[in-house]
């Protein structure tokens, strides 16, 4: 249960990085790095969706499993 929360936040957390790094807000419009040709300004969020996106599909195949280590279940 406890697991499932923390896989819940984690996911939230990387989805707000990817949402925030995209170039149209404000603070990453008038950036070094957004200006340059345009080539890589989308970078920063394209590199945050792509790790969300990586988690939920391991989780999903059941290659990555979250738990604690101090977590023991009910027997």
């Amino acid at each position: 249960m406890a697991i499932d929360v923390l896989g819940f936040w984690f996911l939230i957390i990387l989805l707000m990085i990817a949402v925030f790094a995209w170039p149209s807000w404000p603070h990453t419009r008038e950036r070094r790095f957004y200006r340059r040709d345009n080539r890589w300004r989308y970078g920063p969020s394209l590199g945050a969706a792509l790790g969300a996106a990586l988690i939920i599909l391991l989780v999903w195949l059941g290659l990555l499993v979250l738990w604690w280590p101090w977590y023991s279940p009910a027997m």
